[in-house]
């Protein structure tokens, strides 16, 4: 669509709001199972598939928000790059900040499952350093996970790219979104530090 079509005067238009929903959508949920699948092709290619599922079954309350996490960044992202287009005025720098929790997301959810490897190729004591951090990992992973969605939030609400009306995202006020990102990132660091003293101490 047209930058027309998608946005009357500086408001997103309810049609051109539909559009990028549907679109952010779908990226969103290719963008978790895509994650999901990238998590059981490396631990069943260094374990098996039926490990692969058995820790995820064991870690599903990290594992669960960390991919779907992930999901909801990627349809975020999608749809505040879509709209500020329509807008003409995207600010590629602050949303590539995002881009960056979302891989750091995807190595934590990942590189706990190097423990699977190293002792093949005779680095155990590296394998046993990250088993002892494999939850605080996923933690890492989750948290910031939670601050890139809260960053895109911020990004959609400043900016006034949701329609007027009609959505859950017209519901996000326009400030004072600078006090609420310093707020959750000091509480993240709190929350980071108290999970590596109950998780790895």
């Amino acid at each position: 669509r047209s930058s027309q079509e998608v946005c009357t005067g500086s408001e997103l238009s309810w049609a051109g709001h539909r559009s990028l929903r549907t679109r952010a959508l779908a990226w969103g949920v290719l963008g978790a199972v895509v994650l999901f699948g990238l998590y059981l092709g490396f631990v069943g290619w260094a374990n098996s598939f039926q490990h692969a599922f058995a820790e995820f079954q064991r870690l599903w309350y990290w594992m669960a928000p960390l991919i779907a996490g992930f999901g909801l960044q990627v349809g975020l992202y999608l749809y505040a790059r879509g709209a500020a287009r329509a807008a003409g005025h995207l600010h590629a720098g602050g949303m590539m900040a995002s881009g960056g929790a979302s891989a750091l997301s995807m190595a934590a959810c990942c590189v706990h499952h190097l423990t699977d490897v190293l002792p093949v190729i005779g680095l155990a004591g590296g394998g046993l350093f990250l088993g002892a951090y494999q939850e605080w990992f996923l933690l890492l992973g989750v948290v910031s996970n939670a601050m890139g969605v809260l960053y895109l939030l911020s990004v959609i609400g400043s900016k006034s790219l949701a329609p007027a009306q009609g959505s859950i995202l017209s519901l996000l006020p326009t400030r004072p979104w600078r006090t609420v990102l310093i707020s959750a990132s000091v509480a993240s660091v709190i929350t980071l530090a108290l999970g590596y003293w109950a998780l790895v101490v």
